[in-house]
């Protein structure tokens, strides 16, 4: 039964949870208090020392909830349900906060750009790039989405391809997702690229292989390398974003800026509101309307609008 309880959360929040947990049995037992089950005034107590410490208010949120979590799966009285501890959080929020300085979406023109330059290119390492690259912006994909994707994932049909999600952060039950792509029209459409890629990487759709792994390089050849391993976010971030700069220059981008891009030229050109949300696979109109950063003409069609 105990490990039903803990697989109450996904493995990633739970292993986050527990780190966290132990951060705070270590500073209690220091100050000879007991981390479960915990007073509320220790763990108030907690908090004002990570403040004080200046810690970020990701960091205090996670301490909390991480007791809140322990004491949940004792089934022992939540230490966080006061108005300490509720206070002190939002203390933490409110001190620290800083101007967020959003990730500017990725353009079409861009990607076309960028596809044009390697447009005669063989090198595998090139190819991986442009691909993830054109897959994130046109199916609107998370990095973690794109990493585990599997050669299986991938249905190749005469006009478009379709992609299967096997696991996605709005998916929080691993029913997956399928995500249809149709051919382009440019040198950077997806279905076109994508077959580039199988083609030179010598993969097959048939395989079980992640889709993305790491490439290495032998006597002058690129190739991905045998082991069946997801390309890092660290080494991605790296390519993805480097690769962009070479024709979009200093432009603030990261990779949410591929997903965000996608989005945003999908909602400027009109595209059906219902069919927008389920190709990006958002839950609700809150989050999805924080993807798009409408066009100059879209906003400037509010004030057209009122007859004056």
């Amino acid at each position: 039964m105990a490990d039903y309880l803990v697989a109450s959360k996904s493995d990633n929040t739970s292993a986050k949870y527990f780190a966290y947990f132990r951060k705070w049995e270590k500073f209690i037992l220091a100050q000879g208090g007991c981390a479960i089950p915990a007073s509320p005034i220790h763990v108030a107590l907690y908090l004002t020392d990570l403040i004080d410490k200046h810690y970020s208010y990701s960091v205090v949120a996670a301490s909390l909830y991480s007791i809140k979590w322990a004491h949940s799966l004792k089934n022992l009285k939540d230490p966080t349900n006061n108005a300490f501890v509720t206070n002190l959080l939002e203390t933490s929020k409110r001190s620290q906060t800083k101007h967020v300085v959003k990730k500017q979406p990725v353009t079409p023109d861009i990607l076309v750009s960028l596809c044009d330059k390697y447009s005669q290119s063989s090198d595998v390492l090139i190819i991986r790039d442009l691909c993830m690259i054109v897959l994130g912006f046109s199916a609107f994909l998370r990095y973690d989405e794109i990493s585990s994707i599997h050669c299986n994932d991938i249905r190749i049909e005469d006009s478009y391809f379709s992609l299967y999600i096997r696991k996605s952060k709005t998916d929080q039950y691993r029913f997956g997702n399928e995500i249809v792509i149709s051919k382009g029209q440019t040198s950077a459409c997806p279905y076109t690229m994508l077959l580039r890629y199988l083609f030179v990487s010598g993969q097959s759709v048939s395989s079980s292989f992640y889709l993305f792994r790491p490439c290495f390089r032998s006597k002058g050849v690129c190739r991905l390398i045998f082991k069946d391993k997801p390309l890092s976010y660290t080494r991605a971030r790296e390519c993805l974003v480097a690769r962009i700069r070479e024709v979009a220059g200093d432009l603030n981008i990261g990779l949410h800026s591929l997903r965000s891009g996608g989005a945003t030229a999908a909602a400027n050109a009109g595209v059906n509101d219902r069919c927008w949300k389920r190709h990006g696979r958002w839950k609700s109109k809150t989050s999805k309307d924080g993807y798009a950063a409408d066009s100059l003409e879209r906003r400037l069609d509010v004030s057209k609008s009122l007859g004056i």
